[in-house]
């Protein structure tokens, strides 16, 4: 499988993922998940989850810098009631920088990529970055947490951005033929 991002607004990023079943479990999987932790760290990312590539199972993985962490079929299975508020970005959407109240704290029951079930703790940017990849999962981008306003406003300047990029490219195709 390629590691060609999706950008919004395409409407894969709205598709749910589906459970890992356990005949997918192992080193094939493993490998893909640490090949989706290379191309985040590549694209100087935190989080990427599996629809953001085009897969559509329930992986994730998150690497704020202290410990990479690999999950498939996370379920925050608890949440504190104290929040924190993160001006949260998007690898798949691009220049947009959106303040979202999350959990401040949540334990996510989920399993290795090898099989291994866990069920684990965390706190503040770790978790809210969990948190952010499986909206991901659940097809819901931080897009969905602002006004409609708001997401027009960003949808407008991720266009005008695009056609500057054809343009550029077809200005730089003009020049060598």
């Amino acid at each position: 499988m390629t590691m060609e991002l999706i950008f919004a607004p395409s409407p894969k990023l709205k598709e749910k993922s589906r459970l890992v079943e356990d005949s997918e479990f192992g080193p094939e999987l493993s490998e893909h998940m640490q090949n989706m932790h290379n191309k985040m760290k590549e694209l100087r990312g935190i989080g990427l989850a599996g629809v953001q590539i085009g897969d559509l199972r329930r992986i994730l993985v998150v690497d704020s810098g202290t410990n990479p962490i690999m999950m498939v079929n996370p379920e925050i299975i608890d949440k504190s009631d104290f929040t924190t508020v993160f001006e949260e970005g998007c690898l798949s959407l691009p220049a947009a920088r959106i303040t979202v109240e999350r959990s401040e704290e949540i334990t996510v029951s989920y399993k290795t990529p090898e099989g291994e079930s866990k069920e684990e703790s965390f706190l503040e940017l770790e978790a809210v970055a969990i948190q952010h990849e499986i909206d991901h999962l659940d097809g819901i981008t931080i897009l969905d947490k602002v006004s409609r306003l708001k997401r027009d406003i960003y949808l407008r300047k991720i266009k005008k951005i695009r056609r500057k990029i054809k343009h550029r490219i077809e200005q730089n195709n003009r020049l060598y033929y």
